[in-house]
């Protein structure tokens, strides 16, 4: 694990993570984005409203794109589950390698 030292959100941050130098640094380009973004038009409030108004917005994208995710998922499993219905994908049809 490597520890980090940075500046987001105008608070100084040290942690450690698995995670790359340059994971680090897209997410924490993307904070201060949506932290700039937020203070912007959240107009006079504190640091720490600003905060949890961009955190409420970050939870709605993640549970946004789970839910995509999810749904995706089940529709590939509907295929996956029509085409071996079908015959598709029993053992000696043509069906090609996978990655091909």
């Amino acid at each position: 694990m490597e520890s980090y030292q940075l500046d987001v959100c105008d608070l100084k941050l040290a942690f450690r993570t698995a995670a790359g130098p340059e994971r680090v640094e897209r997410a924490r380009c993307y904070v201060d984005e949506i932290y700039a973004q937020m203070k912007a038009y959240g107009g006079p409030l504190g640091k720490d409203k600003v905060l949890v108004m961009m955190l409420i917005s970050l939870a709605d994208d993640f549970l946004q794109l789970r839910e995509q995710h999810s749904r995706a998922d089940g529709r590939l499993d509907e295929l996956l589950q029509s085409l071996k219905e079908s015959g598709m994908g029993s053992e000696g049809d043509e069906m090609p390698p996978e990655g091909k």
